[in-house]
């Protein structure tokens, strides 16, 4: 599949989760959000309380031997709602994988493991082995959170490499956690042939998320069959498997854009119409050119664009589309126009004019003193999108340039965490960790992981004024 160099140099936050980002195009219906050039206002760190929730080097109740001690590493990939938190995590001396996923409240109580390397996979071979390698590129696969599931990907202990590797798409219920397999390598694909799956991680932001999308009741992924690497369908099932049925695959017209039909797909993501309540599903389209298109639903609409707002030198050849989020009907994408233009943007319909949200040209708080260098990982939201930033190492302050996560509302961007900020409890943050998505954010609550004075790698619940 194609890769996305410039962000990739850009970028420098994971290697392997950075190879895997991808340009795209993008449709959307209508805009909640839209910042123009003229009127952005950077604004200080936000009025916001943080709550320490599990931290790297903390023991685990889990331990296997009660006379050794065993700790808590990798803690991140934490998504919320209401009261409830869930992250994945490793043991601090096996770093090969994540080994477990876990809830916590938001206050920091009721900590418990909740799938581990103990429970048998339905519909697979033996028990769980991992739910995302950290050593095999596998980074897009945060579990995620709603009306009291969770859907996770997971790898299995069969000994055939290639069938462990595909694993499978599973779902497992916060108030008794069972388990129910939606879709594995033993599972037929509805698309022609009769193959059997073969990979479910598909592409999408660096860091933790998300190559499927979930509503509650419907997993919505894209897949390959067996023996293949690249995502060829879009599919969805019911969180225990039922209905499993095909959105479309690369056997299948595209009416929008006929000369350059796709020969894949990955990145889902789910928006909702606020007039009906129906949720819609949008993902990407890519070719032998690499990413070209986002589709939405059944129309398989498409849009292109040759210039972005705020761009200095339009670029003739056209602009490159990344990674995109949908915020009810809003469409909210990455996008670039040369080597040194990109940043976030949105779109007000099919013939509206492209917005900005936040660009590299912008000066941002508490690291304004310095070249945006990154904009990473974000999260749209009851029009407010969230995302992480940082710098150039201009000033030799900090190793990594200056980072942070910010929040873009109307005509403003405000701090929420960046290095140099307090927590509240007599610590400041040390380093900010990129992994915004889909479920990191869920009312007034954000989960951030954040490295402080005090402490290692830490999951936090920020509370929102």
């Amino acid at each position: 599949m194609y890769v996305n160099n410039k962000m990739n140099k850009i970028l420098g936050l994971n290697a392997q989760a950075n190879s895997a980002l991808k340009h795209v195009s993008t449709f959307a219906a209508t805009v909640l959000i839209g910042i123009s050039s003229a009127s952005l206002v950077a604004t200080a760190q936000a009025a916001v309380v943080f709550k320490p929730l599990v931290s790297e080097g903390q023991e685990r109740p889990d331990k296997a031997d009660p006379n050794s001690a065993d700790f808590f590493s990798g803690v991140a990939c934490g998504v919320v709602e209401g009261d409830d938190v869930v992250f994945r995590s490793m043991h601090d001396g096996f770093r090969t994988g994540f080994d477990s996923i876990w809830t916590i409240k938001a206050n920091a109580t009721g900590l418990r493991k909740i799938v581990g390397k103990n429970r048998l996979v339905p519909g697979g071979f033996g028990k769980f082995m991992d739910f995302g390698s950290n050593n095999g590129g596998d980074y897009t696969t945060s579990p995620l959170l709603h009306n009291g599931l969770i859907a996770f990907l997971g790898h299995d202990s069969n000994p055939n490499s290639d069938l462990r590797g595909a694993g499978g798409l599973y779902s497992v219920r916060l108030s008794n956690a069972v388990i129910k397999r939606v879709a594995n390598y033993n599972t037929p694909n509805p698309s022609l042939g009769g193959f059997l799956f073969g990979q479910f991680t598909g592409i999408s932001q660096q860091g933790c998320h998300n190559a499927y999308a979930f509503n509650g009741k419907n997993v919505f992924f894209t897949a390959a069959t067996l023996g293949n690497n690249d995502p060829s369908g879009v599919y969805q099932a019911r969180y225990d498997g039922a209905g499993l049925k095909k959105v479309r695959d690369n056997n299948d017209p595209d009416t929008s854009f006929p000369f350059f039909q796709p020969r894949g797909f990955y990145a889902p993501t789910l928006g909702i119409n606020p007039a009906t309540g129906a949720t819609f599903l949008g993902y990407a389209g890519y070719n032998v050119f690499g990413p070209q298109a986002l589709y939405v639903g059944k129309p398989h609409r498409m849009l292109r664009s040759d210039n972005l707002p705020g761009d200095p030198s339009p670029a003739t050849g056209g602009s490159s589309f990344n990674y995109f989020l949908f915020d009810r009907l809003t469409a909210v994408f990455y996008a670039e126009a040369g080597e040194d233009y990109y940043g976030i943007f949105s779109r007000r319909n099919n013939t509206g004019p492209i917005r900005k949200i936040v660009t590299n040209l912008d000066k941002l708080p508490g690291i304004g003193q310095c070249p945006i260098n990154a904009i990473g990982n974000f999260v749209a939201d009851a029009g407010r999108v969230f995302f992480f930033a940082n710098t150039t190492n201009c000033d030799g302050l900090t190793a990594n340039g200056r980072m942070g996560i910010f929040m873009a509302k109307g005509y403003k961007i405000k701090r929420i965490i960046g290095i140099g900020d307090s927590l509240g409890d007599g610590s400041e943050a040390v380093e900010v960790q990129n992994e915004l998505g889909p479920g990191s954010v869920h009312g007034n609550r954000l989960v951030v992981s954040v490295r402080t004075t005090k402490s290692n790698r830490t999951l936090y619940v920020a509370n929102l004024p």
